[in-house]
């Protein structure tokens, strides 16, 4: 496979890590602690065209290759992981199976509003008794009508607190398992839909996280994204693509935490020399590097046989994001320990990478479903 880049892909890589530095990591600190949707970054994004990557161009997106996608998601998520997880929310987890699944009429009526960044997405599938395991999800969708009625309750979901929409998952065939799941578009304004207070997280605290309930939600038929039944399938599928978004946030968050190492071992002097001298420190920057290296070859490797038809993705991308994400939490810590006790402090920028990688082996499918999927491919079971 060759990943020598295009003058255009390079083009791209640069102008995308420009911006990002230029205008979302300036603000990387104040997000984080006003804990709230980062409006801002948000307007910025969508007009530099983030918020539209992979969408069609007749509603407002601009088609990427998967490698443009992933150097988009490590830039963001190196200048602000906060930003990341909740534009990628939005774009990703509610408009992406739009595109993929939904009516020409779904995609026009919610995609632009998403790509201008006018309107906030959010993917309601995690429940207070169920996550990775989607077949024990409770919330039911009846046929009603000539639309449908929803009921049920839904758990940390990304950007719930803000968003205007949400695609949900709901069970409308109890007796058909997996088969039983299907997919809704659904208005958050709708009469009937309450949501949690944003919870209080330990880092990523600029993507609000919360709880949706719905009480007997009146749906018209057209809420229905794809065939009845499909829900799984599609989950699955978006999650599988999520997972490369997931290790492209770790191979981000893990340079920044890399590049800040070496700029305090540099100037930090210890023993009459400067920290980056000794050995036991600078033996540290090397093993970030190897890191980091291998985790972004190995994310480009599935992004781009994602892009060529999905073949041997579910895998793939379970190895990549499980590589990625533990990776992160390991070079966060080892530049926090190298910053010593004022990476403990928050006059350095460490110690909010630290915080924001921890989520990485848990969010979209945590390590153990990861390791899983990757032993049931090996051994066949």
């Amino acid at each position: 496979m060759d990943f020598g880049l295009s003058a255009e892909q390079q083009a791209f890589r640069d102008a995308f890590e420009k911006f990002c530095q230029d205008k979302i990591a300036p603000r990387a600190a104040a997000v984080d602690r006003a804990g709230e949707f980062p409006r801002e970054n948000y307007r910025a994004l969508a007009e530099h065209g983030f918020l539209g990557l992979g969408y069609p161009e007749d509603v407002g997106g601009t088609p990427v290759d998967p490698l443009c996608n992933c150097f988009a998601a490590e830039s963001l998520a190196a200048a602000c992981a906060s930003t990341f997880l909740a534009a990628g929310a939005s774009r990703d987890l509610f408009g992406t199976p739009l595109v993929r699944f939904g009516t020409e009429e779904q995609k026009k009526r919610y995609l632009p509003g998403i790509a201008a960044g006018d309107k906030v997405g959010c993917m309601a599938l995690t429940e207070p008794g169920a996550g990775s395991d989607v077949a024990r999800i409770r919330t039911r969708a009846r046929k009603h009508g000539s639309g449908w009625q929803l009921s049920g309750e839904k758990a940390l979901i990304t950007n719930a607190p803000v968003a205007d929409w949400a695609l949900v998952f709901a069970v409308t065939d109890p007796g058909a398992g997996y088969g039983g799941v299907s997919t809704f578009v659904v208005d958050l304004a709708a009469r009937g839909v309450k949501r949690s207070a944003p919870y209080r997280k330990t880092g990523l605290r600029g993507s609000p996280t919360g709880g949706l309930t719905f009480d007997d939600v009146e749906l018209p038929a057209d809420a229905l994204v794809g065939a009845e039944g499909a829900g799984f399938l599609q989950a699955m599928q978006t999650l599988d693509k999520g997972r490369v978004g997931m290790a492209c946030f770790g191979i981000g968050l893990a340079r920044a935490a890399m590049a800040a190492a070496i700029k305090y071992a540099s100037e930090r002097e210890t023993f009459g020399k400067k920290l980056q001298q000794h050995q036991a420190i600078h033996f540290k920057i090397a093993d970030m590097q190897v890191q980091i290296e291998g985790a972004r070859w190995m994310t480009w490797r599935v992004a781009l046989d994602g892009g060529e038809g999905d073949t041997g993705l579910r895998e793939m991308a379970s190895v990549a994001k499980l590589f990625a994400t533990e990776m992160a939490v390991r070079v966060t810590d080892q530049a926090l320990q190298i910053h010593g006790g004022w990476g403990y402090t928050e006059d350095f920028p460490v110690e909010r990478y630290w915080r924001d990688a921890r989520l990485g082996p848990i969010g979209e499918g945590a390590s153990e479903i990861q390791r899983e999927i990757i032993a049931r491919a090996l051994l066949g079971f």
